[in-house]
């Protein structure tokens, strides 16, 4: 019922036809593999450079963690040699001050000697209390 002639016609129209349709089908293919492969690409590239970010900022941090403890490490060392300064300073500060006391000290006794000596030397001091003497230096003209 069909004609041949016709149907030989749609046969040849469709040998014609489906080569091109099939090189359209395979270049459609190849592109989208080609995007794919291009996507798969970049996206590696953002991974690497998220990575390579990624490490720098704990390489960054543990930069910081490092300064940080080394100045909280500098503080205490530069405290405790403020401590141990000031503890000799105080030490030698009492020392000098002993040594001062004890100067000042074999000075009075000097002086008291020498207070004690003029006192006995002299004939108008007997009798007299120390401030009936100094009132008689004070009355003695000059």
């Amino acid at each position: 019922m069909v004609d041949e002639d016709e149907l030989m016609e749609m046969i040849d129209q469709l040998r014609f036809n489906l080569p091109e349709e099939i090189k359209q089908a395979n270049w459609t293919v190849q592109e989208q593999q080609r995007l794919i492969s291009e996507a798969h690409a970049e996206a590696g590239r953002i991974m690497s450079r998220a990575n390579e970010r990624a490490e720098s900022a704990i390489q960054d941090h543990e930069v910081l963690r490092r300064a940080e403890r080394l100045a909280h490490q500098t503080v205490r060392e530069s405290q405790a040699r403020a401590d141990q300064t000031i503890r000799e300073a105080e030490a030698y500060a009492l020392e000098q001050l002993q040594h001062l006391e004890a100067h000042l000290s074999r000075t009075l006794a000097t002086v008291k000697r020498g207070v004690e000596a003029l006192q006995a030397s002299q004939p108008s001091a007997e009798g007299r209390s120390p401030a009936a003497h100094t009132e008689a230096r004070e009355e003695a003209p000059a």
